[in-house]
Order: C-alpha cells, then structure tokens, then sequence
C-alpha cells in the first residue's frame, strides 16, 4: 500500500498540490497504523511472555486520568464531544502506573473512536471496600451480544455502522486484557447495540500507604 502511493506521487500526481498532498498524507496515515501494529505487538508479547514485570508503586488515580484526557483534548474538541468526570479530587492506589494508564487510554480512546458527534463520555472512578472501579461510558453506537465474548481477542474488529477514523491494530482490547490479567484485576463490559458502552476494572487495593 506505502509503495504504490509513493509511486502515485511519482507517477500522477505531477505538479499537481493538492493530489500529491493526499497521496501523501495516506502513506503518513499507512505508517502510523504500522508504527501502532509494532509497538501494540511488542508490548502483547511482552505481556504474554511470561517475564512481564510490574512495577507497582503508590499514585494519584485521579491525575492520571486527567492527564489522560488532557493528551486526547485535541480530539475530543475536534469531534464535539463532551467528557464528564465524576472522580475524587484525589484517589491513590497502588498499580503499576504506566500500564494501568494504558488501560484507560486504551478504554477512552476506544469510546471516543465509537461516539458521534455533541455525545457524552462519563470517567467514574470511586472506591467500593477494598477496591478501585474505574468506568469509561460512552453514548456511542454500542456492541451486540453475539460480538461481546470476542471483543478482547486479538485483532477483532467489530462490526459496526459507525466507527470514526482512528489508527487502530486491533490489539488494543487484547493488551488491557492482559495489563489487568497480570494485576489480577476484575474488568469487564458492559453493552447494548445502539445505546451505549460501558468498560470497567476493579483493583484490589490493600497496599495502599
């Protein structure tokens, strides 16, 4: 695909700016998906292989989602979304923060991908005895109960009427899946074709200083 628009640019698109510069900006959209393909893969293999360390510390939950959604802020804006956070000022769990933040950023970028337009995202986060839930809901286009069970394998890709463009591996839902595994977390979704989704994890929290 990268080759034949080069080659595009080369052949056709001449003096021609406005051709040349959309040959170009799908060879740069062909190299992100790879770039995501890579590093999504390296880091399921590492996960999966076994040897996957944690480096789990004491961190405020509640700054790093909003330094989540401060990272995808360009995005949301663009696409007139709007995100409710209904989260303590502050909440410190013991996880290991790089890959628990991964798992959010995979979930709300997910929600984003799957909302249209002047629709809500709601982050809830809150303690229940012993554990941390978070959730990410969106109001977006939801998933059937036939695809639901396979939503976390590799490369699946659901099949729905709207999905925004957004550079995707397929590996996004198979790499929480197993950030959560190795954190023995419980996690989940919840999801009604045409409503809505809801995805979710719950730490157990009894290193809390």
């Amino acid at each position: 695909m990268i080759k034949a628009y080069a080659e595009m640019i080369q052949d056709i698109s001449g003096d021609n700016k406005e051709k040349r510069e959309e040959h170009l900006e799908v060879i740069i959209s062909e190299v992100d998906y790879l770039d995501h393909l890579v590093n999504d893969m390296n880091t399921l293999s590492k996960v999966q292989s076994g040897n996957y360390e944690l480096y789990e510390v004491n961190f405020d939950l509640s700054l790093k989602i909003r330094e989540i959604v401060k990272l995808n802020a360009a995005t949301i804006e663009k696409h007139k979304l709007n995100i409710i956070e209904n989260i303590p000022d502050e909440m410190v769990i013991y996880a290991d923060e790089v890959k628990i933040g991964q798992v959010i950023y995979n979930f709300l970028t997910n929600a984003i991908k799957n909302t249209e337009e002047n629709k809500n995202i709601y982050i809830n986060a809150f303690r229940i005895k012993d554990r941390v839930r978070v959730e990410i809901v969106d109001e977006g286009v939801g998933i059937s109960d036939e695809e639901l069970p396979y939503i976390w394998d590799r490369y699946y890709k659901i099949d729905k009427q709207f999905v925004r463009t957004q550079e995707s591996s397929g590996l996004g839902l198979a790499i929480v899946k197993a950030i959560l595994d190795t954190h023995n977390a419980k996690y989940g979704v919840e999801s009604k074709k045409g409503k809505g989704s809801m995805f979710y994890f719950e730490l157990v929290q009894e290193n809390v200083l």
